[in-house]
């Protein structure tokens, strides 16, 4: 009975530690995500300097986001963003659709650069469109 009562409170002292890593860990993730799959998605480099976020209040920041430009531009970017602050609706975290309450967008830089097969957003938005296109199809084919 003692052995049992020992491993369930090591088993409860792991999950407990794994919940703070987790936890504290989360801007970590999410800078890891946005600068992979930003740059997969607008197929540019994105960079972003730090991530807060709070599951419990729902209020974040994304600080220092650059969105540098496709293959093709001079321009090293196509938008610097100081930091993005939003608030979400913490009860529809885990829902369909996601209640954004607020966001603010501080000291936004743009960089619109014309290029042979137009802009750098023209660009960055086909490449976006492109993609999105490619994950409903394959959506689409993982129903059938």
């Amino acid at each position: 009975m003692k052995r049992w009562l020992l491993i369930g409170a090591g088993l409860l002292v792991v999950i407990v530690a794994g919940l703070f890593y987790l936890y504290s860990s989360l801007g970590s993730l999410i800078k890891v995500a946005v600068e992979k799959y930003g740059s997969e998605i607008t197929q540019a480099k994105v960079q972003l300097n730090q991530a807060k976020v709070s599951a419990t209040s729902g209020q974040g920041a994304l600080r220092g986001l650059n969105v540098g430009n496709p293959k093709g531009f001079r321009t090293a970017s196509a938008f610097k963003l100081g930091e993005i602050s939003l608030t979400l609706d913490v009860s529809t975290i885990a829902s369909k659709p996601v209640i954004i309450k607020e966001i603010v967008v501080s000291a936004p830089e743009v960089t619109y650069e014309l290029g042979p097969q137009g802009s750098n957003i023209d660009a960055i938005k086909r490449n976006v469109d492109a993609y999105t296109k490619a994950g409903r199809s394959t959506e689409k084919a993982e129903r059938n």
